[in-house]
């Protein structure tokens, strides 16, 4: 945790790089949306598995005094212009011809984890969805930005031709999904030793950076951009068409909006479910007193999952950062790559999303070409009666929900500090109804998941024997009615933050 005086500014995310990208233009003036996009850009080089141009994600912006307003800019279902419905009927069957190949992630690689830790991905260029990060940074910044794109890109172009160091965190990361990056020569090339130590560096994505600096490719529709992924998609099995990107564009979308005590929260609305289920489960739980009676918030949990649980949701791995300017203007954005498809764009070396390839993606009926899929991603933003604001988010896949939820049941109902909400224990309910629980919860909590447990039939209550990754990492920045900020990054996923200070 750190700290800042009333007119400082604020940024937490998962590694220092790139929260030192965000300060770096914070300190040039930027606002929060171009030190959040400035972090973003760098995330592709300091969080690999995490994040990237080839994926998707969402910005939730609000200005110093004004309302809350959230960029949807996630994948969508390739397809357009083709004669065949593209879906995943049998990808567990697929061959490496068609596109897409299976691979198991066992978490239990990125640390000590409990026993239902393993997870099934698909990769290839069959599972790569239209991406829509790209396009989402460069419309954030034309509605948003104070200074020219080129010094938003620029921290990012200099790690990429420079190099970073990957933090242990991010080293296992790729070890967890190493066998998804080398399904393609130029993955395995691009990612090749990361797993065990050693700077990481991309001049492929460097060019592409100085050519968005230079105005040489003014988005992801730019055939000097679009054309290489087009062709490595054709010659691959991909179902990426030129008709995708051209109709894909960012959605403005209104919060969904939740009063809570003496707070006001905004997150992330439909199509996505993150924030719904979020909000549901605070609905469904009253706080009453003596603090969180977890079995209760569990099943408030789940209930809210069979609630708001639709076609199309994607669980995969996502990464977040959080932005307080000194005018007190915030932005959390949220954004995935999947878990990576092992594939990326010709000539760009651009990673690209798997968003297609998870086991659960289409359930029924697929969804049609152009549609937007939904995610549990979830940025929210706090709002107190006191004109204070916090700004959060978190990745997890799956535990998106959970993560955000019990940092915000600690926030609203328990009045705890930053520090102290993000770092407490989790709880988190399966899809198959497993309760998974980190370490430090009472024994009478405890108890009372296994009573929860037995009374409807779940499988029963897992502890993990550490914090770890798979709960998440909610990095989050507050401002104080005087000014004064608090910046806390995630030690589960090796979060970092820092403070600008006034002058």
């Amino acid at each position: 945790m750190v700290q800042g005086p009333p007119g400082s500014a604020a940024v937490a995310g998962g590694s220092a790089e790139a929260v030192a990208a965000a300060i770096d233009v914070l300190r040039s003036g930027g606002s929060a949306v171009d030190a959040v996009l400035a972090a973003a850009f760098a995330t592709t080089l300091t969080e690999p598995v995490l994040s990237s141009l080839g994926g998707g994600g969402f910005l939730l912006h609000a200005p110093a005094g004004g309302a809350a307003e959230v960029l949807d800019f996630f994948v969508a279902v390739p397809g357009l212009g083709r004669s065949a419905r593209p879906g995943l009927e049998g990808a567990g069957e697929a061959s490496a011809g068609a596109g897409v190949q299976e691979v198991v992630v066992d978490f239990a690689k990125a640390g000590p984890a409990a026993g239902a830790s393993r997870q099934v991905f698909h990769g290839g260029w069959g599972t790569v969805a239209v991406p829509g990060a790209f396009a989402g940074y460069l419309d954030a910044h034309a509605r948003w930005g104070r200074l020219p794109l080129a010094d938003v890109v620029a921290p990012a172009a200099r790690l990429a031709r420079d190099g970073v160091e990957l933090s242990a965190v991010q080293r296992r990361f790729v070890t967890l999904v190493a066998d998804l990056l080398a399904l393609t020569p130029e993955s395995a090339r691009l990612f090749a030793g990361l797993d065990r130590a050693g700077a990481y560096r991309n001049p492929g994505y460097a060019d592409l950076l100085d050519a968005v600096a230079r105005g040489e490719v003014a988005g992801a529709w730019d055939p000097a951009y679009a054309d290489e992924l087009l062709r490595g998609a054709a010659d691959h099995g991909g179902l990426l068409s030129a008709a995708d990107l051209e109709a894909y564009a960012p959605v403005l979308r209104d919060p969904l909006v939740l009063e809570r005590g003496d707070a006001r929260i905004s997150t992330n609305p439909p199509p996505s479910a993150g924030g719904a289920i979020v909000l549901e489960a605070l609905r469904r739980y009253d706080a009453g007193r003596g603090g969180p009676r977890w079995h209760e918030v569990a099943a408030a949990q789940a209930e809210a999952r069979l609630a708001h649980r639709g076609r199309g949701q994607v669980p995969t791995g996502t990464t977040h950062l959080s932005v307080v300017d000194r005018d007190g203007g915030v932005a959390a954005l949220t954004t995935s790559n999947g878990s990576g498809s092992g594939t990326v764009v010709p000539r760009w070396h651009v990673p690209l999303n798997n968003m297609l390839g998870e086991e659960d993606l289409q359930p029924g009926e697929p969804l049609p070409p152009g549609a937007r899929m939904g995610s549990m991603m979830a940025p929210t933003l706090l709002e107190g009666s006191d004109g204070s604001r916090t700004v959060l988010g978190t990745g997890g896949s799956e535990r998106i929900r959970s993560a955000v939820l019990g940092v915000v049941l600690r926030l609203v109902d328990e009045g705890a500090g930053l520090a102290d909400a993000v770092a407490a224990p989790r709880v988190h309910i399966g899809s198959d109804h497993q309760v998974h629980v980190e370490p430090g919860l009472p024994e009478a909590a405890l108890a009372g998941l296994d009573r929860l447990a037995g009374e409807r039939g779940w499988p029963g209550v897992e502890q993990w024997p550490t914090p770890n990754v798979y709960f998440g990492g909610v990095h989050a920045v507050s401002r104080a009615r005087d000014g004064s900020v608090t910046a806390v990054g995630d030690a589960r996923r090796g979060g970092a933050a820092a403070v600008l200070p006034p002058g």
